[in-house]
């Protein structure tokens, strides 16, 4: 008698062929040229706006939201092409990724691709996905067994980590930059750690010049621009996949339970579709990450009733209550260092 986790791969086999038959798969070239193209229009509007508005404090409020915005729009670009989902070329895309990430957004290409492309390969899996595991400079609990280990002032911070949390939203950007830059000098060798080092260079640096010629001014949009890009990017990662499923050390998982029992959806709609830049189709963006973002929606018609009709949980909320659950399973956690 054959498996349950072979049965599962074998339905993973068949879904994936659906997807393919409907083309879902395919590059979609102009689709990445107009949305990338409207990103980098975008981002040229949010830096003319903050030249025209200098010194005047009262446009700041609209600047540098503008600004973040713009530049986690642009990244969500190098996002796909870190995924491969923009251009058949390897090169190609990694060039894409470095052009978004590193240069614009000042966080590491290279040290973001290795970090999230372990996520997809170990989708919440406690002691492997680094979403889970508490890397980095901001270290939060997000399993119950991740709270109790911990000692000292970090298990205080996880008592209290349901308050500490909008501080440690807040500083998401500036860790990513400090942790991106570290790793290309700690991890990367040869061209590419040049590259990518003379890329955040070349991000740190137009800062600095900013911040010479205009004062305050440049160094006020930095930090808000920043503060507000980072709570921009955990709105739109978090509702993802906190307070879902997370698995235990040596469950047998096939690949299409993993990704779908762990994966929450936001409900499409086309203002979700565009905060998100995609990734509130989580379900279909795990499945298949390669996939160009703008078939997830029709994907969606194909992966959901799949999953349905072999008992397999589709989770797909509305955006207020995916925050409400994820808040309620951080919440929970500060038990578990009591």
């Amino acid at each position: 008698m054959a498996s349950p986790v072979r049965g599962l791969e074998a339905d993973y086999a068949e879904l994936r062929r659906a997807v393919m038959g409907a083309r879902l798969l395919d590059r979609a070239y102009g689709y990445y040229a107009l949305r990338g193209g409207s990103c980098v229009a975008l981002l040229a509007g949010a830096i003319g706006l903050c030249l025209a508005a200098v010194p005047a404090a009262g446009w700041l409020p609209l600047a540098a939201p503008l600004l973040a915005f713009a530049v986690v729009q642009v990244a969500l670009i190098g996002h796909d092409a870190g995924h491969q989902a923009v251009f058949r070329s390897a090169r190609a895309n990694h060039a894409l990724g470095l052009a978004c990430w590193s240069l614009v957004a000042g966080v590491g290409f290279w040290y973001w691709n290795d970090r999230h492309n372990r996520h997809h390969g170990h989708t919440n899996d406690a002691d492997h996905d680094p979403d889970l595991q508490g890397e980095g400079l901001l270290a939060v609990a997000y399993t119950a067994q991740d709270g109790a280990s911990r000692t000292g002032w970090r298990r205080l911070a996880v008592r209290h980590q349901t308050l500490l949390i909008p501080i440690v939203v807040a500083l998401f950007a500036f860790a990513f930059r400090v942790e991106g830059t570290l790793f290309a000098w700690r991890r990367l060798r040869g061209s590419r750690r040049v590259i990518e080092l003379a890329l955040l260079a070349a991000n740190a640096g137009v800062w600095l010049a900013a911040s010479a010629l205009l004062g305050w001014w440049a160094a006020a949009l930095f930090l808000v621009s920043q503060v507000v890009a980072s709570v921009y990017l955990a709105a739109i990662i978090a509702p993802n996949h906190k307070g879902m499923p997370v698995w235990a050390r040596g469950v047998r998982l096939s690949f299409l339970e993993r990704q779908v029992l762990s994966s929450r959806n936001i409900a499409p709609h086309p203002v979700w579709d565009f905060v998100f830049g995609g990734l509130n189709y989580q379900v279909e963006h795990h499945l298949f990450p390669t996939m160009p973002r703008v078939n997830f929606r029709r994907a969606r018609a194909i992966v959901r009733p799949f999953c349905e009709a072999r008992g397999l949980e589709y989770t797909e909320v509305g955006p207020l209550t995916s925050y409400r659950m994820v808040y309620s399973a951080l919440s929970g956690l500060r038990r578990s260092a009591e």
